[in-house]
């Protein structure tokens, strides 16, 4: 286990190799686990603190996120940036190289604006994989884009059923029902979005402009 100067080693070898994400992830893999680098998230060294967040973005799985969900309230802004990051990257990892292939193609499909074609992509990553949340939550957002609210909608609810803590498909819910003006249960789902995330500063936001619209 690294300790005492492992600290400042996890924050050097992250500087030293950021220009490499596969030789950093080899290292990684081979000087830290899991456990030590979830150990680190939680000292008191911010920049300690960052390097782990980090370096759990390239190699961390389903396991580390509810240390990753606690980063998100640190006092530290750079850790809470960087958990939040981890967790986005965490949970568009399926554990299949294939079926995270056609979730990136799905992505670059919203990217170019091609968003049936990307509803279409995204729905085989969900029939070839329909525990993984993140398939509901990217072809919710697509839905969102042809301003099919309610699709929208019931695809972030069973992303959050199989990822409860996924506060992006709760503020992706609370887009939906905004559409549809449910503004109660609009602002519900964004609430339980900052409860998970409070970073989140334009669901905050749109919450205080619904209640003055109120």
């Amino acid at each position: 286990m690294h300790t005492n100067n492992g600290f400042s080693e996890l924050a050097k070898l992250m500087f030293k190799n950021s220009s490499n994400a596969e030789k950093l992830k080899r290292l990684l893999t081979s000087q830290y686990s899991e456990a030590e680098l979830v150990g680190y998230l939680q000292s008191e060294n911010p920049l300690t603190m960052r390097a782990a967040a980090s370096a759990l973005k390239l190699i961390g799985n389903e396991e580390v996120v509810p240390a990753l969900v606690d980063a998100l309230k640190d006092d530290d802004l750079g850790t809470r940036l960087r958990a939040e990051s981890a967790l986005w990257h965490i949970w568009s990892r399926s554990g299949d190289a294939s079926i995270d292939k056609m979730l990136d193609e799905g992505k670059s499909l919203l990217k170019n604006e091609a968003y049936e074609k990307a509803v279409e992509r995204f729905t085989e990553v969900i029939e070839a994989a329909p525990e993984f949340a993140e398939g509901y939550n990217q072809r919710a957002i697509a839905y969102f884009l042809i301003e099919e609210w309610s699709q929208s909608i019931r695809d972030c609810k069973r992303a959050v059923a199989r990822n409860p803590n996924h506060f992006g498909a709760f503020a992706g819910m609370g887009h939906g029902y905004v559409r549809l003006g449910r503004i109660e249960e609009a602002i519900d789902a964004y609430k339980k979005a900052l409860i998970i995330n409070p970073n989140l500063i334009s669901i905050a936001e749109a919450i205080l402009r619904l209640r003055e619209d109120d």
